[in-house]
């Protein structure tokens, strides 16, 4: 780990994309909680968390193009000087009580483009600054990274929302996308060109090279369709944490720790995997999936505060085996000039999660929040079961060390 550490300009680039998840997660919390507080309507709370999760089933394969393109670090800190305007101005309209709730959805679309570029550019970069010799626990430190942040984003959320108010969270989330901002300058800057070669290969080609690597991978058809299910049926739960909260009696502090328990499984696990080297990926990225989902129906069913707590860290342990594994598994399984369409590929396949957001919304407005969330994870586990039936390669043949191209399907690629 310390060998890691030393890499130039590693830390300040984990410190970096460890802030920008905090201010991606505290607003999802922050802006969830708002909703409830504003409205009585549950599909409002999945609306707001489907938002943030938009762009990237809109908008995967052509960030995952741009990315392979374009100098990475440039395209982060142009997102983040985008992003500190529109963070500045709803933290004022919070503030100032003209906030309405439709100004949360545009905030929330704004803060999943950012999350695109994070997916697309940003764990493409840590690959790069670290190479493979250290990929396999930096892109796990990555995960880690998101689950401290998401804990962080809601513990402290609900903390200043209560002490404070609701403005005070919005001010921080502005505050931690500048200091991200900050750090990112302090990670040099790339010796070499773009991967591909913008004056030869179009964007086009790129996104239909992406496509011919999802027909010639079958792990990585596997991964993927594991990652859609997983995306559907479980982490469209997360806005619907302060509605069962109030099915408790929980305060707003005891909300964001509601809301933090998921991380701080996912951060626990995270640590685990990150500190050993892992052979089994691809069985770990599954157990993962059915470690959630499963805690994900105790959780639906807990009588009382203290068991759903407990159901959640576990629920955050599974996705935390689930999300250590993710990136690795994709950008291994890409060549040089393909890691940024591959993590096109794999933000599409998130990108469904506002389709699982819409439909647990509907259902937790017909049969309630309680019986929504237990048909999502029974749902999930059998159709995971039936995929893996019919596509079990990311359990047995995930390809570890990147897929063979045939020539044909070969892009240009700059030495």
């Amino acid at each position: 780990m310390s060998e890691m550490l030393a890499v130039p300009g590693y830390k300040a680039l984990f410190l970096s994309s460890w802030l920008w998840h905090t201010t991606r997660w505290g607003g999802l919390f922050s802006c969830g909680y708002l909703v409830t507080q504003l409205t009585d309507a549950p599909i409002l709370n999945q609306l707001v968390g489907a938002s943030i999760f938009a762009p990237m089933l809109f908008g995967g394969l052509i960030a995952g193009a741009l990315s392979d393109r374009l100098d990475r670090r440039r395209v982060i800190a142009t997102a983040q000087l985008i992003l500190m305007p529109i963070s500045l101005v709803m933290f004022v309209l919070v503030q100032t009580g003209l906030v309405r709730v439709w100004m949360v959805f545009p905030f929330m679309i704004a803060l999943g483009i950012g999350g695109l570029v994070n997916m697309t550019a940003q764990r493409a970069l840590i690959y790069e600054t670290v190479g493979p010799r250290f990929a396999g626990r930096a892109l796990p430190m990555e995960a880690v990274g998101s689950s401290s942040s998401s804990m962080a984003g809601a513990l402290v959320g609900g903390a200043l929302i209560g002490a404070v108010g609701i403005g005070a969270a919005f001010g921080l989330m502005a505050l931690t996308l500048c200091l991200s901002a900050w750090l990112l300058r302090k990670v040099p800057r790339a010796t070499t060109a773009p991967p591909i070669a913008s004056e030869t290969v179009s964007v086009t080609d790129q996104m239909r090279s992406s496509v011919a690597l999802l027909r010639r991978s079958s792990g990585m058809a596997s991964m993927l369709g594991v990652t859609v299910v997983f995306n559907l049926f479980y982490f469209a739960f997360i806005p619907l944490v302060p509605v069962m909260a109030e099915r408790f009696g929980a305060s707003a502090l005891l909300t964001g720790v509601l809301g933090a328990a998921v991380g701080a499984g996912q951060l626990l696990s995270g640590l685990t995997f990150a500190s050993f080297h892992v052979t089994q990926r691809g069985r770990i990225y599954v157990g993962g999936v059915v470690l959630a989902l499963c805690s994900l129906a105790i959780f639906a069913l807990a009588p009382h505060y203290a068991l759903g707590l407990i159901a959640l860290i576990a629920a955050g342990a599974g996705s935390g085996g689930f999300g250590s594994m993710q990136s690795v598994l994709v950008i291994e399984a890409a060549g040089d000039g393909e890691r940024g369409a591959a993590l096109g590929l794999l933000s599409t396949a998130i990108g469904v999660l506002p389709l699982g957001m819409l439909l647990l919304g509907i259902s937790a407005e017909v049969l309630g929040a309680q019986r929504a969330l237990l048909m999502s994870s029974c749902a999930g586990l059998a159709v995971l079961a039936i995929w893996l039936s019919r596509q079990p390669a990311v359990l047995t043949s995930f390809p570890r060390s990147g897929v063979a191209r045939p020539a044909a399907q070969q892009i240009s690629v700059v030495e």
